[in-house]
């Protein structure tokens, strides 16, 4: 079976409209794990990703640790 992401996709945009939920900042944020129960290892490895994304002059993606 050959896998079509451009389909996956389209279906999980579609659950997302009937679920009511919205791509916007406030709703992503509002989804995003907190981050509480981080290990020390991803916490780490957490950092690690936002010193490379800085390195390399692009923005890293908001994570709590």
């Amino acid at each position: 079976m050959k896998f079509d992401f451009y389909a996956f996709i389209a279906e999980a945009e579609q659950r997302k409209r009937n679920l009511g939920i919205l791509d916007d900042p406030a709703a992503t944020e509002a989804l995003r794990n907190k981050g509480g129960a981080r290990t020390p290892r991803k916490r780490a490895m957490l950092e690690r990703m936002k010193q490379r994304a800085r390195a390399v002059g692009r923005k890293p993606i908001t994570a709590h640790y």
